[in-house]
């Protein structure tokens, strides 16, 4: 009803030209969420969730879509943490700026499309000095930010992996380490991570993932994420009725309505009345680990004065089965 009074207004068109692009992101939100769970996604304890041995690989094949682990960090470990970030941003230690906030340290993806803008000459140098202090970092973390956050993580991988090795992918030449984990902090009113899934990163950014492919299975690739800091209102994590398809794609990676269908057709999740979306919202020290590989998801914009920052990154298979890698 509501859909067909809107197009009888002219806010809603049957059909949307690429010149109306633009105009189409103006139009009336309606996003509507989901009265039932659109996923197979658990709310567990820690203790719960050690009773499923092989998660991991349950997620990556899609037999189980992700979880919501309650009180996985305790909640002075995660004040700890905050306190260093705090440190670290007001001295903008290498901090990675963008419009929403900012990331600690600076993601692989990040980095690797800065080094493309160098000369071809400098770099593999360039990669090798990243991967070699990232290295550093994960075997740094706990003298220097009080919390052994990397083993905590490490073994609990390890207790959901199926008796896979856990541990971080190789940088070039098999020198260094990625980063284990990246804080991400977004800023209250203009702080949002618009939608996306990590499959679409993986074909939109070909460059940065060539290395990640050889070593890791990336493509339904999961995400996890510990949340440190609640903003006010807002930051859920949306969740949208609909997945990974090859050949999907956005205009460029802000954009936070169109999605373009494999077939050309598009998709605009603000105001198609098919869309739904679950939207969770874990509390300081719950983890969410989910398929955030294929299914296509958003951070919601932050209000209020408190900013978000959780403390996360990516997990998946090796291609031989062997080892689970995460990474940042």
């Amino acid at each position: 009803m509501i859909t067909e009074i809107l197009k009888k207004l002219g806010l809603i068109k049957d059909s949307i030209s690429n010149k109306d692009t633009n105009n189409q992101n103006q139009l009336p939100i309606l996003e509507l969420e989901a009265e039932n769970s659109l996923f197979d996604f658990k709310e567990v304890t820690l203790e719960e969730i050690k009773q499923r041995p092989d998660a991991i690989h349950d997620m990556f094949t899609g037999k189980s879509d992700g979880f919501l682990i309650k009180n996985f960090m305790k909640h002075e470990d995660a004040d700890v943490l905050l306190s260093k970030l705090e440190t670290i941003r007001k001295n903008e230690e290498r901090l990675a700026i963008t419009d929403v906030g900012f990331t600690y340290p600076m993601v692989f993806a990040e980095y690797n499309n800065r080094i493309e803008t160098l000369p071809d000459d400098k770099k593999h140098e360039a990669a090798i000095e990243y991967y070699s202090e990232m290295e550093k970092f994960n075997h740094s973390f706990a003298d220097e930010y009080n919390v052994d956050a990397h083993k905590i993580i490490t073994d609990f991988f390890t207790s959901i992996g199926g008796g896979r090795t856990v541990e971080q992918p190789e940088g070039i030449d098999d020198i260094g380490r990625f980063p284990f984990v990246t804080y991400r902090y977004l800023i209250p009113d203009q702080g949002l991570m618009s939608i996306h899934c990590a499959n679409y990163f993986g074909t939109t950014f070909k460059k940065a993932y060539a290395h990640l492919n050889r070593k890791v299975i990336a493509k339904n690739q999961m995400s996890y994420f510990i949340m440190l800091q609640e903003p006010e209102e807002g930051g859920e994590l949306s969740l949208f009725n609909f997945r990974w398809q090859e050949g999907q794609t956005k205009v460029n990676p802000s954009e936070d309505n169109e999605i373009i269908q494999p077939d050309g057709s598009k998709t605009y999740v603000q105001t198609d009345p098919k869309i739904r979306k679950n939207k969770l919202k874990p509390k300081k020290g719950d983890m969410i680990l989910f398929q955030g590989g294929n299914i296509w998801h958003r951070v919601e914009r932050i209000k209020g004065k408190t900013p978000r920052i959780t403390f996360g990154g990516f997990l998946s298979l090796s291609h031989d089965n062997k080892k689970i890698y995460f990474w940042s």
